[in-house]
Parts: structure tokens; C-alpha cells; sequence
């Protein structure tokens, strides 16, 4: 935000000088295997005041573990609860090629609330999309790598006009 001969400094003014973090919410131990197609919550934040009129930068990073060759899982942030509404969709994410391990992700999206200012939780889940034999997937987290959901305002809605609908 520029500063402007006569502006006025105000809380408004201060609180929207963008970017500034939300939320950081992360996992330091890897969750529990699974073999389902329904998602599994991963991480799941506080509730979350998304303000009318503002633009987000949500992400969501971890490593994906399979126990064997040829796993694939997707990894989703949704609203309120795993199975929510998306905010965040990785579609395909492939284990390690080769190997049974973990392999990282990182994926991120742009929301904007153009409505009312909204309260929700946002949930990091896992689930299979293709399973190679008797395989299973996790979110892999440590103390030194963990995986967390992070949500970063980054100024008026407006200035995404293609970001996806909060």
C-alpha cells in the first residue's frame, strides 16, 4: 500500500497492508495410512476470518509417503471439514517413481471472498486416487519437515479477478 501526502494512518489502513500471514498451521508426526478414496483430514487450522473484499494465498505443503510402487493420492484443502467444499484440488500427486518413500508437494491457489466477511476452518486432506497392489499413503511430517496449511492475505480481491470463489 503506497502512503500518500495527507492520508490518514488508520487500523484499516494498517491491518490491509498486504501480504501478511493469517495462518500457519502445521503437523510435525505423519498422519495415519490409508487406502480409502474418501478424504482423511491431514492438518486442520483454527477457524479463519476471511474479510470481504480480500484476496488469499492458501497453501498446502507436506510429502506424500506410499508404501509401495505406483501409489497415487490427491491432496485437497476444503472448507470447514474433509469433506467440505474445495478450495484447493492437486488432482494426481505420483509416489516416488521406482520405490516405495515420500515424495514432496506443494501446491497453492488464490481465493477471494466477494461476499460477506466468512469464518471456517480449512482442512489439508489425503486420499488414494490409484492403488498399485496393497499399498497404502500418508502425509509425511516431522519435526524438521513438517506439513502445514498456510493462508496469506495479499490484498483486494479485486486486483484476482480470476481467483476462485471463497
Amino acid at each position: 500500500m503506497a502512503w500518500l501526502a495527507g492520508m490518514r494512518i488508520t487500523a484499516t489502513r494498517l491491518r490491509d497492508n498486504a501480504p501478511f500471514l493469517v495462518n500457519y498451521t502445521s503437523i510435525t508426526s505423519s498422519t495415519p495410512t490409508t487406502t480409502s478414496t474418501a478424504p482423511s483430514a491431514a492438518i486442520t487450522t483454527p477457524p479463519i476470518t476471511f474479510r470481504a473484499g480480500r484476496a488469499y494465498r492458501v497453501a498446502y505443503r507436506g510429502g506424500m509417503s506410499s508404501s509401495t510402487v505406483g501409489q497415487q493420492g490427491t491432496m485437497t484443502i476444503t472448507k470447514g471439514t474433509a469433506a467440505g467444499a474445495a478450495v484447493m484440488n492437486s488432482q494426481r500427486v505420483p509416489g516416488p517413481a521406482g520405490q516405495a518413500g515420500t515424495v514432496g508437494f506443494y501446491f497453492e491457489n488464490i481465493v477471494a471472498n466477494n461476499g460477506a466477511d466468512t469464518t471456517t476452518a480449512l482442512v489439508g486432506t489425503y486420499a488414494m486416487t490409484y492403488q498399485s497392489g496393497t499399498g497404502t499413503i500418508a502425509v509425511f511430517g516431522s519435526a524438521v519437515t513438517p506439513a502445514y496449511l498456510e493462508v496469506v492475505d495479499i490484498g483486494v480481491a479485486t486486483d484476482y479477478p480470476s481467483a476462485t470463489s471463497l
